[in-house]
């Protein structure tokens, strides 16, 4: 998977050692010499990469390594049929339309909006607001549907857009959903507490500061990996902070660690096998991770990651970000993501993030 993220240096020697393995299917040995080592071969085996074509912190496959596979373009799927899919399974019932109104707006908003280099409107993104959507039906199924879907597609876009977007954006909403004003689902305790929170930080607890809270919030309880985007002095810190000290109020005993990827090496933030004495060395977030990971109570636990990001560290990241939610290190271990821990990251700019690492 990934398979590009690989240096050209080694991925010689894949190419090599790749050879040597067809060779051997091709000549039907049952053992045979693989670097200067006899191993036994089983004759079905196979070998499948992925990876996505030329981009910052990707490498173009060598003309060896193209030999040997056979390339296979993928198209993109039709979010129609799948939207239309997910929105049954969430409980919803006129998914047909809804699917049509949800690919729509999606289509808009990449025409339409301003070029950000956080926007997504691709599959992920519209597959966490469905899941999101799926939850706002079953806590309230009386609403109608359509409210429901507008409600999850706004209050969940809205975070992200920024200003001079937003009112294209609600002008998209109001015309596939005409008519509906849905107020937004608010949960007053939780706000009043946030307002507490944020005085004792010695703040203003102005509205529109507590809503980036909620939203912080609302977006924690979907996701589990989140970039808080803005410029030095947009108030990034203290939001993670009014956050965390809600969390405090409630009893919740959150956990935070926090550390700057840029201050170190990628070698030193993930560790790395020493190269004489064949020992390993740990990172600074493995160690972290694997220690917050060891935590076994349900409280909120956070790993900040507060600085520039550039490919060669935050690509390592994919697989946590992702599905997977596991971190790979170099000597094999797996490190997961418990469903109590979550990933943030405080930048300035997603300029030289790729579209991967995005979405």
């Amino acid at each position: 998977d990934e398979f590009n993220r690989i240096s050209v240096e080694v991925l010689s020697v894949v190419a090599v050692q790749v050879k040597t393995i067809q060779d051997a299917v091709r000549a039907k040995k049952k053992r045979f010499n693989f670097l200067g080592e006899e191993i036994s071969l089983d004759p079905t085996v196979g070998i499948f990469i992925t990876m996505n074509p030329g981009y910052a912190g990707r490498t173009e496959l060598p003309e060896n390594i193209k030999a040997l596979f056979r390339p296979c373009a993928m198209v993109v799927p039709d979010y129609g049929q799948i939207c239309e899919i997910m929105l049954v399974s969430e409980g919803f019932l006129n998914a047909k339309l809804l699917a049509r109104k949800f690919i729509t707006l999606y289509t808009l908003n990449r025409d339409l909006l301003s070029k950000q280099d956080h926007y997504d409107w691709g599959l992920r993104a519209i597959k966490s607001v469905l899941v999101v959507a799926g939850s706002l039906k079953r806590a309230d199924p009386d609403r109608n549907e359509d409210e429901v879907l507008m409600r999850a597609l706004r209050d969940f876009n809205i975070p992200k857009i920024v200003t001079e977007d937003l009112p294209v954006f609600m002008g998209l909403i109001f015309d596939l959903f005409p008519g509906l004003n849905v107020p937004r689902k608010r949960d007053m305790e939780f706000e009043k507490t946030v307002r507490q929170a944020v005085l004792e930080l010695k703040l203003q607890a102005e509205d529109s500061f507590v809503l980036k809270v909620v939203q912080l919030q609302e977006l924690l309880d979907v996701r589990h990996s989140v970039f808080v985007l803005g410029a030095a002095g947009g108030g990034k810190s203290c939001i993670l902070k009014s956050l965390n000290k809600t969390y405090a109020l409630q009893k919740r005993k959150p956990v935070w660690s926090d550390l700057n990827p840029k201050a170190v090496t990628t070698n030193e933030l993930y560790g790395y096998s020493n190269v004489t004495t064949r020992e390993w060395v740990d990172g600074l977030f493995s160690s972290i991770m694997r220690d917050i990971s060891k935590l076994s109570n349900d409280s909120p636990k956070w790993m900040v990651l507060d600085g520039d990001i550039d490919t060669l560290w935050v690509e390592s990241l994919n697989t946590v970000m992702d599905d997977n939610k596991v971190l790979t290190l170099a000597s094999n271990e797996r490190i997961t993501l418990k469903p109590s821990m979550r990933l943030l990251f405080e930048i300035a700019n997603l300029t030289y993030a790729s579209p991967a690492t995005v979405s």
